[in-house]
């Protein structure tokens, strides 16, 4: 949004903001020496109180076209503030306002609860389906389920290492993996897809990442750096341009706690489902991102998104010791996997692999 163009309302919410996150003066200095290279407030803006004297602040900054500067500066240094992480949507919606009339008071019912934002409808669903296209059910052999994968490029599926696991270790030539796209149903039925089986002219693996034993299946310590569970797949046949692989990007951070998380998935086999739940927040670590959305045997492998349908993380696992109902499932952040990919790069190049990530 354009922050240099707040009206008096959004000014205010503004200020609001500001006061809610910094209790006095000295701490709001701090602020500004480190986060903005600003000199004392009372030496930059007028006022014989705090509150004034943010007020000519927000009135300075507009003028001199730094109003974005501040907000981005605020977000940094309180990004747990409730008012802070909800800012955003609150000032695109009091633009959206009509304003008041003399003699006539105005109701206004709507607020912003999670901070989650708004998703255009139908972008959203041309997304969803062009995400449909992208996720496919690993087998092996055809027709027996074992996890999910996800298209990142036209001839690369990538899925947990697990779900491959005894065919990596066991150094198979000929995997009998299969890849099946469109396996789904609709108001006609369920449609079988089409199973394409992985290349037999060189490595049918291009990369991986194992999982950590301790941490991931026993819930001891936290995850080492690289295991990561990851492998990617070569298929026996490139998809043209008609089919969009999805984008493994480095700017997909984690979600903050309490937003939506959305996964696409092959749940114990079945066709593909779309389950929906939160974000619980990244583990210590930052190496696997955690959330309440239902997943099952089969789902391994599966794409986790925001609720603007940005891959996210690659689901590999639940709660290791849940007995019956887990308290988390988790994913491997997209960008831990990314920077794994990066390194391997020169690798990459050597074998003719063209570069399938965003750095």
């Amino acid at each position: 949004m354009d922050w240099s163009t707040l009206n008096g309302m959004q000014q205010k919410l503004l200020r609001e903001t500001i006061l809610s996150a910094y209790t006095d003066p000295l701490e709001f200095n701090m602020f500004l020496a480190a986060e903005l290279n600003k000199p004392a407030l009372a030496t930059i803006a007028a006022g014989a109180t705090f509150e004034q004297q943010i007020f000519s602040l927000i009135v300075k900054a507009k003028a001199q076209g730094w109003t974005q500067s501040l907000v981005e500066a605020l977000q940094r240094d309180r990004p747990d503030n409730p008012l802070v992480k909800n800012l955003p949507d609150a000032v695109r919606m009091t633009g959206t306002e009509q304003p008041r009339t003399a003699g006539h008071a105005q109701l206004s019912l709507e607020k912003i609860v999670r901070g989650g934002g708004f998703a255009q409808l139908r972008e959203f669903s041309q997304k969803l389906a062009m995400i449909g296209e992208a996720v496919c059910r690993i087998e092996a052999p055809a027709g027996t389920p074992m996890g999910t994968g996800i298209l990142v490029a036209p001839d690369l599926v990538v899925t947990n290492y697990h779900v491959v696991q005894q065919h990596i270790e066991s150094r198979a030539n000929l995997p009998e993996i299969a890849c099946r796209f469109d396996y789904a149903s609709d108001a006609s039925g369920v449609a079988d897809g089409v199973a394409i089986g992985l290349t037999t002219a060189g490595d049918w693996t291009i990369g991986s990442s194992p999982y950590d034993p301790a941490a991931d299946t026993r819930g001891t310590g936290l995850p080492k750096d690289d295991c990561l569970d990851f492998a990617i797949l070569k298929l026996s046949t490139p998809f043209g341009g008609e089919r969009k692989p999805l984008s493994l990007s480095p700017t997909a951070a984690g979600i903050d706690q309490n937003l939506p998380v959305l996964i696409v998935q092959h749940p114990k086999g079945a066709p593909m489902s779309l389950a929906i739940g939160a974000s619980l927040g990244l583990n210590e670590n930052g190496s696997r991102l955690r959330y309440d959305t239902d997943t099952l045997p089969g789902s391994s492998g599966s794409a986790v998104f925001n609720q603007q349908l940005e891959l996210m993380a690659l689901h590999h696992a639940g709660d290791p010791s849940a007995v019956t109902r887990a308290a988390y499932n988790q994913g491997i952040p997209i960008a831990k996997i990314v920077a794994a990919l990066r390194q391997r790069e020169q690798d990459f190049q050597s074998k003719g692999i063209p570069k399938f990530w965003i750095s």
